[in-house]
């Protein structure tokens, strides 16, 4: 009887910079929620099925098609799981800053998305109050929450 080769687990303490890489070998993906991202410990299953453990000190957020990992054989990317979220598209800025505050209080934050449209996670009461409170500026919609439009993120970078 022949012995099946055992899986072995990818151990990753630090994100390398792979800006100069070319990668011609295999690809795999690693599927991370957008709350996810900042986290230094991570334990997963890639789509391919190799274990990855991100155990790292550096807290910078992840980012979708980052490459996280790679060998001889096999690179490792990661890709930001869409969400159900509520959209606020509005031009009036005092809209825009009640809504910030509105969901400021509930501690969940907001991300500017490319169109211009403000973005947060879907939680049922908040979504309801700011549909009656915002009328047809709200909206539901999947959509990919990066790190880089979180607004906190968007400050920061301006530092």
């Amino acid at each position: 009887m022949r012995k099946s080769k055992e899986p072995t687990e990818i151990l990753i303490e630090s994100i390398p910079n792979f800006e100069h890489v070319k990668f011609n070998r295999e690809s795999d993906i690693l599927d991370l929620s957008y709350f996810e991202v900042n986290k230094r410990v991570i334990h997963r299953k890639t789509r391919k099925g190799n274990t990855v453990k991100i155990q790292r000190d550096d807290s910078t957020a992840l980012q979708s098609g980052q490459c996280i990992y790679h060998s001889e054989d096999l690179f490792i990317q990661v890709n930001i799981l869409p969400c159900l979220c509520v959209l606020l598209d509005s031009q009036d800025l005092s809209v825009v800053g009640e809504f910030c505050f509105d969901v400021g209080n509930r501690h969940l934050p907001v991300y500017l998305k490319a169109d211009g449209r403000f973005a947060v996670s879907y939680d049922g009461r908040l979504y309801q109050a700011l549909k009656e409170k915002y009328n047809g500026s709200i909206s539901l919609e999947n959509a990919i929450l990066e790190p880089d439009e979180q607004i906190t993120s968007l400050r920061n970078a301006k530092k």
